[in-house]
């Protein structure tokens, strides 16, 4: 399920002057510039619909005037689309201009379809069903707004940032609009916290209303299935949780002794969350099963309680061909990394021969090594596997021999270049400038041959006098 991102809207909301009215008539959508028609209008579907699924009817009103600019927007008065939610709804849909951000964050404008509902209710409807039943990778994502799980109206608004919205300040412009309203009187009922009342209420008493508590957000990053790692021996100085801790409220522990824990025991990883504090530190989380089993019962885990596989990176350069008869995936990091790969497609949708590829990683997990390699597909670039033979770099075949003596610089030799091995043989290629004070003549040792049988060239691997450093040269550069 798919929505619109909305970003300036916010702003627009909370101000709104009273002004002139349009009611929809026989859709059932409510386009006012008058907040209190357009809450008196939806008051009874929300109610309704946010009770049934255990969620705040107040949250709710909220995200419908902030996300539909209290019902003017256009995708509400002709779909009763409140929630910017894309697709189709039992067939019916509308095509409109929307903002989008590409992968570098540039803001571009494009068609897309909308959900077309016949009343408002279908639209809360709709959207309660998204915020109950989360993503396919993430069923949990919108739990924070659940009423067993937030123990206020501010915990479920709070809930909705960094989830449903990448704004940072999306849960406190939806607590501005229930508190400027009084939502919480008005529709929660006996739902809403004391400590959650509104302003009205709270000058009643001389108590000093108890401050809503802060949490820290977390960003969190899907991944393949079947990525693993173990729990190391410290795992049992941190816990079990239901979700990352800190992040929202009534956050539940899980028991090690509940679930087949031990050190090295194998888990398996599909996400990883990084939560930054209002401090700003910043620690990484990942959620883990204790079998492959996608039924399997799910925890968050603190990165440092376990053991993950170790990735060593390395700037290069190779042309790397691509058997794209396989029917393996490539993905946005190396596989089983500690970021967590996702699978961004098939191998056999790469049709191009070979590829340049501008980075190596050597990944170690158990003891056992593989090879990966980034490459650039268009403007994009992806990890693909050189072990499953998938990616093979192509470099010049070189015989190599022991070899011993001296030799001087030739008259041409400011014409090749050194470098580190021979040319075009290794990723990690490396191309040096001749030391200053050389010239022709300069003595130099000799201590190792190499033919690249193709072109039928020689090179020398030799070191200056006095240094340590061996270089290779193409053997034109010697006398």
């Amino acid at each position: 399920m798919k929505r619109t991102k909305r970003w300036l809207l916010a702003t627009l909301i909370v101000g709104a002057g009273l002004g002139g009215l349009t009611i929809g008539k026989g859709t059932g959508h409510a386009a006012t510039t008058d907040p209190q028609t357009f809450i008196s209008t939806l008051k009874s579907p929300v109610t309704s619909v946010a009770n049934k699924y255990k969620l705040y009817p107040s949250v709710m009103m909220a995200q419908a005037a902030l996300e539909s600019a209290w019902g003017t927007s256009t995708l509400t008065t002709t779909a009763n689309n409140y929630f910017g939610i894309k697709g189709s709804y039992n067939g019916q849909s509308v095509t409109m201009q929307t903002a989008e951000y590409d992968s570098n964050g540039q803001l571009y404008y494009t068609d897309a379809n909308f959900r077309k509902y016949p009343s408002a209710k279908a639209s809360m409807t709709d959207n309660a069903t998204l915020l109950r039943g989360g993503t396919s990778y993430n069923p949990a994502l919108y739990s924070g707004t659940w009423r067993e799980n937030a123990a206020t109206y501010s915990d479920a608004a709070n809930a909705l940032t960094n989830t449903y919205a990448t704004s940072p300040t999306y849960g406190s412009s939806l607590i501005s609009i229930i508190k400027t309203y009084g939502l919480n009187t008005l529709l929660d009922g006996s739902a809403s916290s004391s400590a959650s009342s509104s302003s009205s209420s709270s000058s009643e008493s001389s108590t000093t209303a108890k401050p809503e508590p802060t949490y820290a957000s977390a960003k969190y990053y899907g991944g393949a299935s079947g990525q693993t790692a173990r729990l190391n021996s410290k795992y049992t100085s941190y816990r079990l949780y239901n979700h990352v801790k800190g992040t929202r409220a009534n956050i539940t522990k899980t028991a090690w002794k509940k679930v087949p824990a031990g050190q090295s025991v194998q888990v398996y990883l599909d996400m990883r969350g990084v939560k930054t504090t209002a401090a700003g530190n910043k620690t990484t989380w990942y959620r883990i099963r204790f079998s492959n089993s996608a039924s399997a019962k799910k925890y968050w885990l603190y990165g440092k309680a376990l053991t993950l596989p170790t990735v060593k990176y390395s700037k290069g350069t190779a042309k790397v061909k691509v058997n794209n008869a396989l029917s393996g995936y490539y993905y946005n990091h190396v596989y089983n990394s500690p970021y967590l790969a996702k699978s961004m497609g098939k191998l056999k949708a790469l049709t191009a021969k070979s590829y340049t590829a501008d980075n190596q990683a050597i990944r170690t997990q158990d003891g056992v090594k593989t090879t990966w390699y980034r490459i650039k597909v268009g403007d994009k670039k992806y990890w693909i596997a050189a072990n499953e033979a998938a990616a093979s770099p192509q470099y010049d075949y070189v015989t190599y021999a022991n070899a011993s003596g001296t030799k001087k610089l030739s008259a041409k030799y400011s014409k090749y270049h050194l470098y580190n091995h021979v040319k075009k043989t290794h990723f990690n290629q490396q191309t040096f400038d001749w030391p200053k004070g050389v010239k022709k003549g300069t003595k130099v040792t000799v201590n190792y041959k190499g033919v690249k049988t193709t072109y039928g060239t020689t090179w020398y691997r030799f070191k200056f006098s006095g240094d340590k450093t061996n270089y290779w040269v193409d053997s034109r550069a010697l006398a």
